[in-house]
């Protein structure tokens, strides 16, 4: 049996020669392979906020007599909010979500769904964009403070978990169009697509739990 000797001077000289242009490979590598692996992900997340954008513009833009109107549509969600128990709060944020859930879950067997699955955290957008920004009007800056503490949580997570289920029926429908129009038979998995709408309802049930949790819990003490 041989022995090696090991020279731990030129070892600790190997590794010391090797960090800079290495290392920055890799991490321009692993930057392209999660940019790549993630891009739908991105895209979507940005078309929601391009939705939340132009509601806050629009609702700026908006003369006086459409104003009113939102208010009418949109007004009184605070005080709503902090007379409604628990169970109403929860299911009221978790039809909200749900029925986009629904919505897309259908499109994802869709050929031609694409458009309306990509459109559908754009709406989602102007829906949190007309909300935000109608609170604001009615009660300025005190509103800060209720937006980030009983709005920014849950639309943090329900967007995510739409953002989730849009670029998962977006997949299944560009299978299903490339099988429809190619020769060739391309695998398509259903099972494993309903698997993850049964997940995405879990988390959306948990969601709706929170919201009522954290608004009945501080509603009372973030007094507009």
């Amino acid at each position: 049996m041989g022995f090696h000797v090991v020279d731990l001077e030129n070892l600790k000289t190997a590794k010391r020669a090797v960090p800079g242009d290495f290392r920055q490979g890799v991490s321009s590598r692993s930057f392209l392979f999660y940019f790549r692996s993630n891009l739908w992900m991105i895209i979507l997340g940005i078309l929601f906020l391009l939705g939340v954008f132009i509601g806050t513009i629009l609702l700026s833009k908006s003369d006086l007599s459409t104003i009113e109107s939102l208010k009418i549509i949109l007004g009184g969600y605070v005080e709503k909010r902090r007379v409604q128990s628990f169970s109403s709060i929860a299911l009221s944020t978790f039809l909200s979500t749900f029925l986009l859930l629904a919505l897309l879950f259908f499109c994802g067997f869709c050929t031609i769904s694409q458009l309306i699955i990509v459109l559908v955290p754009l709406f989602k957008g102007l829906g949190y964009g007309f909300s935000i920004g109608m609170i604001y009007l009615e009660h300025g800056g005190e509103a800060m403070k209720y937006v980030a503490l009983l709005i920014l949580p849950t639309m943090f997570l329900s967007t995510a978990l739409l953002l989730s289920a849009c670029k998962t029926s977006l997949k299944l429908s560009i299978r299903l169009f490339r099988a429809s129009i190619s020769s060739q038979s391309e695998e398509v998995r259903t099972k494993k697509y309903c698997v993850k709408y049964f997940i995405f309802t879990l988390m959306c049930i948990i969601i709706a739990l929170l919201d009522g949790a954290i608004t009945t819990s501080l509603s009372g003490y973030l007094i507009l």
